[in-house]
């Protein structure tokens, strides 16, 4: 797949899926931006791009402020020119149970889960539409098909909503020959599922047809095949990815 000059936003792109997602694009061509809360990850991520000869540039956004994303989104119009690829990769959780979740937390979560994806994916679709083009991929997850299991359940009502924006704005943006899908991942081994397993991953396992736990590079192809003019006819999904843990 080739992305040649493309413009591609990568929120959360400095860990994880988001941190691996920019790279692989940047490898194959396309001109990164990358929009993270964490100032060290993000540049890190940049300046390891532009070492391996790609085209980076970072800016610290919190998704959870629509200020934030519509004046960083501002400075990329002006500094690069109109958005080609969103990729929402940006996202909390926990796993707390019932119980425990508190307003504040439920409120952190879904401002940053479900309202960041909105807001994201609003301030790019005008520039999309006028180009009569684009790709917007969401970060789903297996738990807002099966609800909270590992993670908590506003993580999973969340993602469930991520699922159901995607449909909306693949639906809205059709017209304009804009495709808008999701990935939903299975258990990942990412810094984030790291802290909330304990690091035993053990106990998925048997859970896992494909007996292993997925990879960040495996989420990763997945999207840059959804960002890629290969998907084309493609819009409105929900891709499964999860080694067979769970099977619509």
């Amino acid at each position: 797949m080739k992305f040649n000059n493309s413009i591609a936003l990568i929120t959360g792109g400095g860990r994880g899926i988001g941190r691996t997602t920019a790279m692989e694009l940047a490898k194959a061509g396309a001109r990164v931006l990358i929009w993270d809360v964490g100032a060290e990850d993000g540049e890190k991520t940049a300046n390891e791009i532009d070492s391996q000869g790609g085209t980076a540039f970072f800016s610290t956004v919190d998704i959870s402020q629509v200020g934030q994303i519509r004046g960083a989104y501002q400075e990329i119009k002006n500094r690069w020119g109109l958005v080609d690829i969103l990729i929402n990769a940006a996202g909390i959780c926990n796993a707390q149970p019932i119980e425990s979740i508190t307003e504040e937390k439920w409120d952190r979560l879904f401002s940053v889960n479900l309202k960041g994806t909105f807001f994201c994916s609003q301030v790019v679709m005008d520039g999309m539409k006028k180009q009569k083009q684009g790709k917007i991929v969401n970060m789903g997850s297996v738990a807002g098909k099966l609800g909270g299991i590992a993670a908590g359940a506003d993580y999973a009502a969340s993602k469930a909503g991520v699922m159901c924006l995607t449909k909306s704005f693949a639906r809205t943006l059709a017209p304009y020959n804009v495709q808008v899908n999701a990935v939903a991942p299975g258990v990942i081994e990412t810094e984030m599922t790291r802290q909330l397993s304990g690091g035993k991953w053990e106990r998925y396992l048997d859970t896992i047809p494909l007996g292993r736990i997925g990879s960040v590079l495996d989420v990763a192809k997945l999207i840059m095949f959804l960002a890629s003019k290969d998907a084309d006819y493609i819009t409105g999904e929900i891709i499964d990815i999860n080694g067979g843990q769970y099977m619509d």
